[in-house]
């Protein structure tokens, strides 16, 4: 007879331990985690295991103040306390006024979540950590609670919560396969016998697309070889009579934190290395890659440029493991694409540090369909068919190359590009055309005054501020044509179609042939989940206009609220055409010289005239298909 569980969650990392636990503080008991061998043998075990509360947005932020919490509590815990240096602090380096700029603006943004950093001069950073050398150094953003734990104590006391609270932890239980039942619950086959769930997480570290695979569905993560050094004990730091605080450095891409009475030593070197791109051996467990020494030289030796005490002592243990990462370095939290009751929490490069929250974001969304934080930036529907094993590995690998750079806004690295194109693309490229990205799409941002002209990235207003003003001027004046790539074009068809869309969005649906409308679609809590543009075309067509980035998310949504027995019929049209948009007080000149009828202002208000008569919209559609072809549909009842 099989088991039975509402949730199955697969791996036994700092993932999945802290889904688990986080489950049972929802509510959700009726859970079993799977692990293939013991508990954090997979990327977790060798984890430098470091927490801070930096982060690139607010949503990460929280959740690194959510694993904070969290952490100070279990290590607090009288039966079952764990090593736990929450208050060593921490100090991100600049040798820059642009990098401390930035950190001004990242402390201003974590105040909002009630975090508060401190930005400090070179020799307050060197005061408070007496290995640095102030050489070239401007200074730092100081995080007071930043610290390091031990691992395997975290996940064995989320499991031992789980645990007490009713939840199973199975080791030594690989899964062999994932079957989805018509109902859309799961099998979930083991060599053991089989668990049925209502609901599965892929927890599955750098093997999770082992997991995927099984239920195909192919997740853009890859795995990098992470390096990290433990030195021989410090005669500073042993008379010190303080811990340590953490260095952070942009600089040279390395970090440090003490260890006993030496230094752990991490790079993220520019000769950086996949992992497991062939393939995992089965056997990889509790396991290492070979050292690799040779591939850090450089950076080790800025690591010693900037505290010399390292020079002074030996290494005794370096330490080279798999770290996985996403296209855009943040994991992936939430729903698969595609798939129903079927989550995944995996590509978490910076596991330990943030862990407990992604599994507190995760357990909520299970548990109520919604977490209290904007989870778009982690979830796994930010990234479409683009995503590729060969997309993500080469991100992967510049992602790695700056893991201590700031990502700044409107900066679209190169790595990949292009990913998604138009026939257009190559025409406004000719033009001087500079292209940003949205979900892989290339899309136009301006047209470069010169062909030398690059932008310089910041937090402030940039050098193509003016080259944006002057395009904004002449539409005001004038006539601009761009296009939107990637636009998405669902069109919905069938008996039911109108009273589906009805359903599903706010306020009142347009219904009459031609009009469009704006609409937005909401969850149960009543809280904005999309917004779409709706129109409605000859022979019952809708045409569901909605954001690029978010093809996949309307998509689940719609088809998740698509009744079994409603004649409602979706398909993406958004890899067929694309937009043009064509916007100024002399549109309606381009559009004349352009195009067959009346587009003069007289004939749109006869026709609006008309329509407040007889209840009957005039529909006008432009649309470009990827064959290239250009047509206009006029229609005027």
């Amino acid at each position: 007879m099989s088991e039975r569980a509402k949730v199955v969650v697969i791996g036994g990392g700092i993932a999945g331990c802290s889904t688990l636990y986080h489950l049972t503080q929802e509510g959700i008991t009726d859970v079993i985690l799977l692990e293939r061998d013991e508990l954090t043998s997979g990327t977790t075990w060798h984890s430098a295991a470091q927490v801070t509360n930096f982060g690139m947005n607010q949503t990460m932020v929280g959740l690194k103040s959510h694993s904070i919490a969290l952490y100070k509590e279990l290590s607090e815990d009288p039966e079952y306390p764990i090593n736990y240096h929450h208050a060593d602090g921490g100090i991100r380096l600049a040798e820059t006024e642009e990098q401390m700029e930035a950190y001004r603006h990242f402390a201003s943004m974590a105040r909002g979540m009630g975090v508060e950093f401190e930005v400090i001069d070179a020799a307050e950073c060197a005061r408070r950590h007496p290995l640095l050398v102030t050489d070239g150094l401007v200074g730092g953003l100081w995080d007071p609670l930043d610290g390091d734990i031990d691992p395997a104590q975290l996940c064995q006391a989320l499991a031992r919560r789980a645990r007490n609270a009713g939840a199973r932890v199975i080791r030594h239980r690989p899964v062999t396969g994932l079957t989805q039942r018509s109902d859309d619950s799961w099998i979930v086959h083991t060599e053991a016998g089989d668990i049925e769930a209502e609901i599965i997480v892929n927890a599955g570290g750098y093997r999770c697309n082992e997991i995927g695979a099984m239920m195909g569905a192919i997740l853009p993560v890859a795995s990098m070889e992470h390096q990290y050094f433990l030195t021989e004990p410090i005669k500073a730091i042993e008379e010190a009579g303080h811990r340590m605080p953490l260095i952070r450095c942009p600089i040279s891409d390395y970090y440090s934190r003490q260890e006993k009475n030496g230094l752990l030593i991490g790079f993220y070197e520019q000769d950086c290395k996949t992992w497991g791109m062939d393939g995992i051996d089965p056997n990889f467990t509790n396991a290492l890659c070979p050292d690799d020494p040779e591939r850090v030289i450089e950076t080790f030796e800025g690591a010693m440029a900037r505290m010399p005490a390292i020079g002074e002592v030996g290494i005794h243990t370096i330490v080279n493991g798999p770290i996985t990462y996403t296209i855009d370095g943040a994991p992936l939290v939430g729903p698969i694409p595609n798939k129903r009751n079927a989550f995944c929490i995996t590509g978490l490069r910076a596991g330990l540090g943030e862990g407990g929250g992604h599994g507190w974001l995760l357990a909520q969304m299970i548990a109520h369909g919604e977490a209290c934080y904007d989870t778009w930036c982690i979830d796994p529907r930010r990234f479409t068919g683009h995503a590729s094993v060969e997309l993500t590995a080469l991100k992967a690998i510049e992602d790695y190359q700056n893991e201590f750079r700031f990502h700044y806004p409107h900066e679209h690295r190169p790595a990949g590009r292009p990913m998604k194109t138009t026939p257009l693309t190559p025409v406004l490229a000719a033009e001087g055309g500079h292209f940003g990205l949205v979900n892989g799409w290339e899309r136009l941002e301006y047209i470069k005054p010169t062909p030398e002209f690059e932008e310089e990235h910041s937090f402030r207003f940039t050098n193509a501020e003016e080259v944006i003003g002057a395009e904004v001027r002449a539409v005001q004046s004038g006539v601009g044509l761009t296009e939107v790539s990637g636009f998405n074009r669902f069109e919905i068809t069938g008996s039911g179609a109108h009273d589906f869309l009805d359903r599903m969005t706010c306020g009142r649906l347009q219904r009459c042939e031609g009009r469009v409308g704006l609409s937005y679609l909401l969850n149960h809590q009543g809280m904005v989940k999309g917004e779409a543009t709706i129109a409605n075309l000859p022979n019952g067509r809708v045409w569901f206009g909605s954001a690029a980035a978010a093809e996949y998310h309307d998509m689940d949504w719609l088809m998740q609220h698509r009744g079994a027995d409603e004649d409602v019929q979706i398909r993406s049209l958004t890899n067929d055409m694309t937009i043009l948009v064509i916007a100024g007080p002399k549109a309606r000149d381009v559009l004349s010289s352009a195009a067959r009828g009346d587009w003069s202002e007289e004939a749109f208000k006869w026709l609006a005239v008309r329509e407040a008569h007889v209840g009957i919209a005039p529909a006008v559609v432009m649309r470009v298909s990827f064959s290239g072809e250009l047509a206009y549909e006029i229609h005027v009842p």
